[in-house]
């Protein structure tokens, strides 16, 4: 774990192959990205359920390419727990609700003011079933849409007050009826003047409007988001505007930062663009959404030929 200034990736062209974000071993990746300040509170959830407080200044700060510190340095994690999620609460945080979604698609609602005693030692989170892990946690106000989506393409839009509220230790409810082998990668609060940011392991990625996934009820199997057998499997998802910039990295720790404006907006379950270039034997991992960071004169990159900018493909 580690943090950096946010200017650190200067933005680039989407399609491009990005710089190293961190150095990492060998069977390391890079799996979660945000910004935040350094005296917002950080909620870091484990895939076991667990979750610790720490302020933003209370992790290390670290360059561009170092692996930053081992999180069993700052918390005290069990043998074979994993950090899974983390969420940042700033002062001024109106929202009143964390919204906890698993691997397997389970969906827990819970009031934000149940966290705000969290010792040292950490605290359970969520109660999860043999063989499920703590993958999702978002920061909600209770009246929002949400989408859960999953590694073999599918989606589901279910209103927030579907799930509801329960205490910090129970278990959740069912967001989404899930094919045999097929699990959650992201999940997402609609948010109005927004699109829905869908990525794939192999670099493609498209927006859609919110409205183009229809509310269903939750439980459900849910809507086609991405032809995975054509394009491959969903990476993430993620909410955007043209004001923010998407930073990607992939399984080797490459990191591009690209405006989200340059990704074209389409309807599901379309292809989408060229969104980052992906090496053979790796793929994209996750990505991180940020403020847009507007580059100095002379800082401009080159565009992508002509015939790879008119690479994305309309559903038929």
């Amino acid at each position: 774990m580690k943090r950096q200034t946010v200017d650190t990736y200067k933005a680039q062209n989407r399609g491009g192959k990005g710089i190293m974000g961190m150095s990492r071993r060998e069977e390391d990746y890079a799996k979660t990205m945000f910004t935040c300040s350094t005296h917002d509170f950080v909620l870091i959830f484990t895939n076991k359920g667990k979750v610790f407080k720490l302020k933003g200044y209370q992790i290390p700060e670290s360059s561009r390419t170092s692996k930053g510190m081992n999180v069993v340095n700052l918390l005290p994690l069990e043998q074979d727990e994993t950090v899974s999620a983390m969420v940042k609460i700033p002062k001024e945080e109106d929202r009143a609700y964390l919204c906890m979604v698993t691997r397997n698609g389970i969906i827990k609602r819970t009031a934000i003011n149940q966290y705000d005693h969290i010792r040292k030692t950490g605290i359970i989170a969520i109660n999860l079933d043999e063989g499920d892990e703590l993958c999702w946690v978002d920061v909600t106000d209770g009246e929002r849409k949400l989408v859960v989506a999953t590694h073999d393409g599918m989606a589901i839009c279910f209103n927030e007050s579907d799930a509801r509220l329960i205490g910090r230790t129970a278990r959740g409810v069912r967001a989404i009826q899930l094919k045999e082998g097929d699990y959650v990668v992201g999940f997402a609060v609609a948010t109005q003047g927004k699109q829905l940011l869908t990525v794939s392991e192999t670099g493609y990625g498209r927006k859609s409007d919110f409205d183009d996934y229809r509310v269903q009820s939750r439980a459900g199997k849910g809507l086609i988001n991405y032809r995975c057998e054509q394009f491959g499997k969903v990476a993430m998802i993620a909410p955007v505007d043209d004001e923010n910039d998407v930073i990607m990295i992939t399984t080797d720790g490459i990191v591009i930062r690209t405006h989200a404006q340059q990704i074209s907006a389409f309807k599901r379950p379309s292809k989408g663009v060229k969104v980052m270039r992906v090496n053979e034997g790796e793929r994209l991992a996750t990505l991180s959404i940020v403020d847009k960071y507007e580059e100095e004169e002379g800082e401009e990159f080159a565009q992508l030929p002509e015939e790879e900018a008119n690479e994305p493909e309309q559903e038929s």
